[in-house]
């Protein structure tokens, strides 16, 4: 009887097992197609000359790496999209977090503050670059020129100045940019355990404490989550800098350009596309890098039972 009950569980354990692998088979199969071949190909093309056509391949070497190396231009991207990503990864999810425990800790009126701040996610890129253009206008009739002016000072170049140029390309997405980890922190912090506040209620009544020593660790998995989107996001970051500076190339002076920006410039209207494959490459390496990296200082996540 026992054996035969074994069974029947193997058995219903067995057809679950399948179950699973078929349902995660849909979506690893679309991986592998449109990501790992995708991939594979660039590194192979990273290797060679590759322009316009696959067939007017003549050479496979390293040049390209060595080229991407001692790029100054490239270097000057990285540079950009290094600090970028550190600013723009801190403000958003710091910012993400204090409005989403604010509006945790209201007593009403939370779905409406949690739309009011969750709309500026469904802004696109686009639209969120005029408005860029719009306040951040560099003439004098621009808005924030106008305030300036009205307030006695001079009108500022914005982003057509190369020394606060991606500054100002910050200041939105600074401030709007943090609603979608707002709120994977306000449902993280719904779920933390009432009966570990009250507890530590016992021995504090400090709320900052209680803040910093139970909720902070408590929501180590959204922390962690949202810190390596955020990351990857960061990383892959094109949309402003295409958008808003002057001649859509990163200017003035590769004041703006990114990664991702100057692989685009060189792979698609450079018509560089073996060049630009090795630019590619070498993000995803340090994506995977960075990443990697990200996971380890968080360590191990949180599990309330």
């Amino acid at each position: 009887m026992n054996t035969a009950a074994s069974k029947k569980r193997v058995s219903r354990k067995a057809k679950k097992n399948i179950t699973a692998y078929v349902l995660l088979s849909v979506p690893i199969l679309w991986w592998c197609a449109f990501f790992l071949f995708a991939f594979v190909r660039a590194v192979y093309f990273s290797f060679t000359d590759l322009r316009f056509d696959v067939d007017l391949i003549s050479s496979f070497n390293f040049d390209n790496y060595i080229r991407l190396f001692g790029d100054a231009t490239f270097g000057k991207a990285f540079l950009n999209t290094f600090i970028w990503t550190v600013v723009m990864t801190v403000a958003n999810n710091l910012l993400g977090l204090i409005f989403a425990f604010l509006i945790f800790k209201m007593a009403r009126g939370r779905k409406i503050f949690l739309t009011l701040l969750f709309w500026p996610t469904l802004v696109s890129a686009v639209i969120g670059s005029e408005i860029t253009k719009l306040v951040f206008n560099p003439s004098d009739t621009g808005i924030m020129n106008s305030i300036i002016t009205a307030c006695g000072g001079s009108p500022l170049g914005w982003y057509n100045d190369p020394d606060i140029a991606l500054l100002t390309l910050m200041i939105l997405p600074t401030l709007l940019g943090f609603s979608t980890q707002m709120m994977i922190y306000y449902v993280a912090l719904m779920g933390v355990p009432k009966t570990y506040i009250e507890a530590a209620r016992l021995e504090t009544s400090s709320g900052f404490r209680i803040f910093l020593k139970v909720y902070v660790p408590l929501i180590k998995n959204a922390m962690t989550y949202n810190l390596l989107i955020s990351l990857i996001g960061n990383l892959k970051v094109i949309a402003p800098m295409q958008l808003v500076s002057i001649d859509g190339k990163g200017g003035p002076l590769d004041s703006t350009v990114t990664v991702m920006l100057y692989l685009y410039n060189k792979g698609i209207t450079g018509y560089e596309m073996g060049y630009a494959c090795a630019v590619g490459v070498i993000i995803t390496l340090v994506i995977l890098l960075f990443g990697g990296l990200q996971l380890k200082l968080m360590g191990k996540g949180v599990d309330y039972e």
